[in-house]
Formats: structure tokens, sequence, C-alpha cells
């Protein structure tokens, strides 16, 4: 509750607030982050007076909890000279996004920087999309395996301030990482002692071609706070926890998108026609599928005027299809983003656990769908049909279905990952439509079998 009160004081006092310097001493009272919630709902005059009342320092935390792209947008509001402030207070991750999403006015604001940080930001943005360097940041400290402890601490106390993290504290030795040091052991330890006595020598590293889910991964399984990214030997940035669980958001996000076909997410100020133009292409495609679908029912025409009762069926097996092969498909994504089906022994152990998830399910549910059957069709009084068969069918239709469905949603993933093709887009509507028109024909061709219905 009360941070929908911290927006809505936020919204009014900045639209309300003609002094600019009551404004300034006001906004300091709220977090930058829900100053950043209300930033999209602000008209431009109302951005434009926040320029004024706040400084570089103050928007650039507001403008790193803003989407990349919107960020560059409001940049592009402001005179060059005030821009290029904004973006040198950044973290230096942080701006090369907004750099990149500037394109061919990013040397605009590049130059209007100092040269240290023109250096950063400009290696950072050579680094491709979904690699660790993309993501990591420069501001850590650096100290030197040959220094005293006491050296290493008064190096400490005077750069602190500018580095993002000061735990751990990363040693090199002729320009090459040669291992970390936790402050509180720095602390602890009395001269004349050298850092390289006090060391580890153990790190875990990723290099700057790596991939972010790598990274991510990396500091999840090692439960660290700050991963160094190398090239070569050379340490050239950090990637920090709260970078990989953006990372970790970020990939939810895009797999959850194209489970439910989505497309490409539009990212910055949203706007309806490129969100149905990113759409409308998926649902024409699973139109298409679904009119294939209806095409194969017609064929069995036939079937269903002999038998029409076996319809009431249908949707229960294709549904239930769908359920089993979904939750088969999710876990299979699962665990290929955590990277623990890297191996094929533990694609093959995945495999048979999920067969056997699947055959125990189908059974339960196959026994359960013949009764449901039998009872309907009892109450409903039916004499001119064989209830047992009806039942009969549909039960063992039903497992077929359900074990077809949990291979499919274990399979169709597993391949794609094997070929090199983000997993999540063999999933959600396009598998259901598949295990539909595999469950639509097993359920007729068993019925023309066990009913003798001849066509």
């Amino acid at each position: 509750m009360q941070e929908i009160n911290n927006y809505e004081q936020i919204y009014n006092l900045i639209r309300n607030e003609k002094d600019v310097l009551k404004l300034s001493e006001s906004l300091k009272l709220y977090h930058p982050y829900d100053i950043a919630r209300v930033f999209l709902d602000l008209d431009i005059d109302d951005r434009k007076t926040l320029y004024k009342a706040l400084s570089s320092e103050e928007l650039a935390d507001i403008f790193e909890y803003l989407d990349e792209a919107d960020a560059a947008a409001f940049l592009k509001e402001m005179d060059i000279d005030s821009s290029s402030s904004i973006l040198g207070e950044m973290e230096t991750d942080d701006a090369a996004d907004v750099i990149n999403e500037m394109s061919d006015d990013a040397s605009l604001y590049l130059n209007k920087l100092d040269v240290e940080d023109k250096k950063n930001l400009s290696y950072l943005t050579t680094h491709k999309d979904d690699t660790a360097g993309s993501i990591m940041t420069t501001n850590f400290l650096q100290i030197e395996s040959d220094w005293d402890v006491k050296e290493a601490m008064k190096f400490l106390v005077t750069e602190a301030n500018e580095a993002e993290i000061i735990d751990p504290l990363f040693v090199s030795k002729e320009n090459k990482l040669v291992g970390i040091i936790e402050l509180k052991d720095l602390i602890i330890a009395r001269s004349p002692k050298k850092i390289s006595e006090i060391m580890h020598e153990n790190y875990v590293f990723i290099n700057t071609t790596d991939s972010i889910i790598d990274a991510s991964t990396k500091i999840n399984n090692y439960d660290i706070y700050a991963l160094p990214v190398l090239d070569g030997q050379k340490l050239v940035g950090i990637i920090t926890m709260d970078d990989a669980l953006d990372v970790i958001e970020d990939e939810a996000t895009d797999d959850y998108e194209k489970m439910a076909i989505l497309g490409e997410e539009v990212t910055g100020k949203h706007v309806i026609i490129k969100s149905l133009i990113s759409r409308l292409p998926w649902l024409i495609l699973l139109l298409i599928l679904s009119l294939l679908i209806s095409n194969v029912i017609g064929i069995y025409e036939d079937v269903i005027k002999q038998v029409t009762v076996l319809i009431f069926f249908q949707t229960l097996i294709l549904d239930m299809a769908g359920n089993i092969g979904t939750q088969a498909l999710a876990v299979t994504i699962r665990s290929l983003g955590r990277h623990e089906l890297d191996t094929n022994k533990r694609i093959r152990k995945h495999f048979l656990k999920e067969f056997k998830i699947s055959l125990f399910n189908s059974f339960l549910l196959g026994v359960l769908a013949f009764l449901v059957c039998f009872i309907f069709l009892k109450l409903r009084n039916t004499p001119d049909v064989d209830i047992m068969a009806v039942s009969f069918v549909v039960s063992l239709a039903m497992m077929i279905a359900l074990i077809l469905s949990g291979l499919l949603g274990t399979l169709m993933p597993t391949l794609f990952y094997k070929l090199k093709i983000d997993p999540a887009v063999a999933s959600g509507p396009f598998i259901t439509t598949l295990n539909d028109l595999i469950s639509v024909v097993v359920y007729f061709n068993l019925a023309m079998i066990f009913l003798n219905i001849i066509e």
C-alpha cells in the first residue's frame, strides 16, 4: 500500500510543485526506483521540470531503473551536454545499454564524455548481445599482488567511492588476474604482509565471449556476488549478482512470451500497432494449424455420424493431452535453462523420468476417464451405444494420447536445444496444436477399430 502512495505522492508533487528548489528537496525523500515508475506517466513539460530540479547524479540513479530504450528517448529530450553528463554518472554497464539504443547518435554523446568514461563505454559497446562482455561493468577495484596490505587498505579507502563493489577485491600481476581477496581478509591482515600471501588463487571466472546465461549460472551455482570477466587473462570487468538476476528475469520473460507465442516484445514506449504486428503472424500460423486439425476431423465425419456420442469426449482427450504436454515441456525447458541437461546421460535420465511420470499419469487418468465415460453414458440412457466399448475407446485413447503428449513435450525442446535453436520456440500453442492433431487421429482410429465402424 505504501508503494502505491509513493507513486501518487511523487506524481502529484511533480505536477503541482512549481518551485524547483522545493521539488528537488522533496524528491530526495523517495527512492530513485519510485521516481522512475512515475517517469513514464509524465508529459514532456513535467519531465523537463524534473531535469531542472535534479542533478546529473540524481537523474543517473533514476535512469538506471528505466528501460534502456525509454532512457535513450528521454536523454534526447535534453541538450547533449546534459545527457552526456548523466551518462557519465551512470554505471558503465547501464550506460552502455542506453548508448546501444542511440544507434547513429551514440558518437555525439560519447564525444562529450571524459576520456576514461568514453574509453570504457566504447569498449563495452563492442561486445555482442547475449555475451558476458555486454552486461559487465568496469567499476571494480583491482590491486597488485606484491602490494603490502597497508598499501592496499590506503588504496581501498581512496577509491572505494568510485567502485560498484569493494568486496571482493581482484588481484593482478603484470596485468593478469591471479587471485581474489575478500574484504574481511584484508581488514584483519597486518603489515608487513603481501597481498599474494592472503589472496585466493582458485576463483571462478568467465570470458567476455561466453554467454550471459553461463555467467548467471556460475553466479548462482557458486553463490558469489561478483564474477570476474576476462579477455584472455586480463580482467576487464565484473558481472554482479543483480546483473545476473536481470538476465534470469529477462530469460524467464522471453521464454514466457515464446510459450504464449507473443513474438518479440515491443520495448520502449508501448505502441499498440507494433504489438499487433509482432503477434499477428504467429496467430495466423496457429490459425492455419487449427484449420488442418479441422480438416483431419472432417476425414472422420462418417465415424462421428455412426457414433455421435464420440464427439462428447473429444475435448476431454485433447485438453488432457495438452495439459500433460505443457507440464513436460515446462519442466524440460526449465532444466535446459539451468544447464541440467548438458550431457547425453542427463538427457536420457530426464527422458526416462518424464516417460515414467507420463506412463503413470496416463494409466490413472485413463482409468478415471473410463469411469467418467461409463457413468455419463449410463445417466444419458443411450441404448443404441455400446457403453463398455465406447468407454474403453475413450480410456485407451486417453492413455495413448497422454503418453505421446508427454514424450513430445520432452523430446521437442531437447531436439531444438541440440540443434542450437531456442527450445522455447517449440513450446506453448505449437505443441498444444500438434498434440491435438495426434490425439484426434489416435481417438477416431481406435473408435474405428474397436467399435467396428466402417467409413
